[in-house]
């Protein structure tokens, strides 16, 4: 097995980026110099070398289900499992195989929205998602693959797929014999469910877009085991990354399609989309783990999934934990739970948590190690360029015209001094300025590609004035050259993330210094504000690190995508050429089997997206990873976000704690009961 190191330690990178000229001829600058603060190590593998699908001579399992055996309550572990599981392989585990039982705790911000992920709903992010969903194919994994085996993604769900000559039909092979938590088969009946009633269905807020395997792309049910996508063009190897999670994560047909208007007259779409609320446990899942309680604003506990359908190689069926805990307290509280050891993961995703939580980790007695990764982190303001949705009067009608002005969003860049705002959310070197487009941390970053609007607070009030933007009335603000009236402007953000009320506050300083007059607008869930276009600015944390992952969040594919540039009722928008050069580059990534082709296309969409200064943004920042010391098997080197978050990236079904480091389960001896 070839094995390769990998180390990222304190480097220093700088590049020139290309330099650009705006429409008034103002020259941008290179970006600055950059620090790495990573000092990753780890062992790179060969994508062979992680698992593979095959029967094994015998099985074992948790020793409280041989019980349940016994007493006639479940199968045996052999007629639960498929005929050819997918099994771990010992070498690409840090600590190879585990023992049985405990609890791993998980602390999160979020609240399940309900447990219906084929119509949008979230189970309340930090892990929950993907504790319950498994997709047709794996990317999480992939920081772990060796650079020359990184084509396309890892297999999962579907073990394996072959092409056409021409590569206009994908042959998908699912896993002959897994079954959902309940015990009924998984087949393609559940995928012609995900794709025929969710993703193609126009009412339903899939997670994969309409178009989200291609325009015109077409898939078709050839056996009980076996699917095809049929496209418009060839493509590549990456355009089955879009089958990975969020996107290609199948639901139980044999559950929700009873409530799906297209087979029940009776339903809606509105009765659909919270068919599975919150509070009904246990869902029906793939996933190693059921929700079996849900405490609201208190907690969710997990438990093993009996019918998980993944081993190790001594045929011992995963996960290791018989127990998953997610308090629902705050993102913040989960970094402060990870160093005090109350809880066992933190991706520390909130910079003002890490000048304290470096301290505490570094102590000789510290229950927590942390390890810092690239800048993956990412804010920037959005701003709502649709002609109609969300206009409500003439100066949000004026404001849009302006918003389309590229003048007037390199105008906002330099009134923005990024160094003040990266410092406002953390002292030290743990920031750095954002033009948007991909984060640094981006595997498809290209710093020669990256056009920089440096803070220049004179550029910026010169280009306003030739905008016609002016102080009409001597009151300090300018004044709308259209209405005459003030220039004000809603920038909204999330009420619970102190990182954006900080970015904010200081934004409304900036901007208010060059005339232009920030309402800042709280609201506790912005993701359904942001749906409904009801917006002019949003200011969150929105980076971009993969082109195929959640792509229709960041370029217009669909008609319902991005959130800043939404089409009205009737399917009507007005793209920006660059816009529709964006979306021809992702297509090139999906269709090229040329990786030196596709990291052109994403270096033209760099260059695109900053130069037009696309979005506005801000700072950017490292993420820690934060591991209970006790825990096995969390690979040195994980990153806090690659292809996938950590949650995936770590592997957790392979997690296990040694029977002394075990902590109590709250539900010992109990499986997911259904009636």
């Amino acid at each position: 097995m070839t094995r390769i190191t990998r180390r990222l330690g304190l480097a220093l990178l700088s590049g020139i980026s290309g330099v650009a000229l705006s429409t008034s001829g103002v020259l941008a600058d290179p970006m600055p110099p950059e620090k790495s603060l990573s000092a990753l190590e780890y062992e790179l593998l060969g994508r062979d070398d992680l698992w593979t699908y095959k029967s094994l001579d015998a099985y074992n399992e948790a020793p409280f289900l041989t019980e349940l055996v016994e007493a006639g309550k479940l199968p045996p572990v052999g007629e639960r499992l498929p005929a050819e599981p997918l099994v771990h392989l010992t070498d690409a585990m840090s600590d190879g195989v585990g023992e049985y039982g405990g609890v791993f705790r998980h602390v999160i911000g979020g609240r399940p929205e309900g447990w219906n992920w084929l119509a949008g709903q979230h189970q309340g992010w930090g892990g929950i998602n993907m504790a319950v969903q498994e997709c047709f194919t794996r990317v999480g994994p992939l920081w772990q693959v060796k650079a020359e085996d990184q084509s396309g993604p890892l297999p999962n769900l579907a073990k394996s797929w072959d092409w056409n000559d021409d590569r206009t039909e994908l042959t998908m092979h699912l896993v002959e014999g897994i079954r959902w938590s309940d015990g009924d088969p998984f087949d393609t009946e559940d995928v012609a469910f995900w794709w025929d009633d969710n993703v193609q269905d126009d009412n339903v807020a899939s997670r994969m877009s309409k178009n989200g395997m291609g325009e015109g792309t077409t898939m078709e049910v050839l056996d009980d085991s076996s699917f095809k996508f049929t496209f418009k063009e060839p493509q590549g190897p990456s355009r089955i990354q879009s089958l990975a999670y969020i996107q290609g994560c199948p639901g139980p047909a044999h559950i929700l399609k009873p409530q799906h208007p297209k087979h029940n007259a009776d339903a809606t779409y509105d009765s659909y989309r919270t068919a599975q609320t919150a509070d009904m446990v246990p869902p029906v899942v793939l996933g190693p783990f059921v929700p079996v309680v849900h405490r609201p604003d208190e907690i969710v506990i997990m438990r093993r999934n009996p019918y998980y359908w993944k081993v190790d190689e001594a045929g011992n069926q995963l996960p290791y934990m018989n127990e998953m805990h997610f308090k629902l307290t705050s993102w913040s509280d989960r970094t402060t739970q990870a160093v005090a050891g109350t809880g066992d993961f933190s991706n520390m995703e909130n910079p003002g948590n890490y000048v304290e939580a470096l301290k505490q980790s570094q102590a000789e007695d510290a229950p927590t190690k942390a390890q810092f990764g690239p800048r993956v982190l990412a804010w920037e303001i959005e701003l709502n360029y649709s002609d109609t949705v969300g206009v409500e009067d003439e100066v949000d009608k004026e404001l849009r015209g302006l918003f389309r002005d590229k003048d007037f969003r390199v105008a906002l860049n330099h009134a923005i001094d990024r160094d003040a705002v990266g410092q406002s959310i953390a002292r030290g070197p743990f920031s750095y300025p954002y033009p948007g487009g991909f984060s640094v941390g981006s595997p498809y970053y290209d710093v020669e590609s990256t056009v920089y609007y440096p803070f220049d607070k004179a550029k910026a009030m010169e280009m306003l004035d030739a905008l016609g933007i002016t102080d009409t009335d001597g009151n300090g603000t300018r004044n709308l050259p259209g209405t005459g009236a003030d220039i004000e402007i809603d920038l909204t953000y999330d009420n619970g993330e102190p990182t954006d009320k900080k970015q904010v506050d200081a934004v409304v300083s900036m901007l208010g210094d060059v005339g232009i007059r920030i309402l800042p607008r709280a609201v506790d869930d912005l993701d359904a504000l942001a749906d409904s276009g009801n917006f002019n600015m949003i200011e969150r944390r929105h980076h971009w690190l993969v082109p195929t992952r959640e792509t229709c969040e960041y370029i217009p594919l669909s008609l319902g995508c991005p959130d800043w540039h939404p089409a009205d009722a009737d399917g009507n928008r007005d793209l920006f050429d660059f816009e529709v050069e964006m979306v021809d580059a992702v297509d090139l990534i999906q269709q090229t089997w040329d990786p030196a082709e596709a990291a052109a296309a994403a270096s033209k969409i760099q260059k695109l997206w900053t130069e037009n200064a696309y979005t506005i943004g801000l700072t950017q920042a490292p993420a820690a990873l934060l591991i209970n010391k006790r825990i096995n098997n969390a690979h040195p080197g994980t990153p806090v976000f690659m292809f996938e978050w950590a949650e995936d990236g770590v592997v957790r079904e392979r997690l296990w704690a040694a029977s002394d480091d075990q902590l109590d389960e709250l539900l010992e001896g109990q499986v997911p009961e259904y009636e």
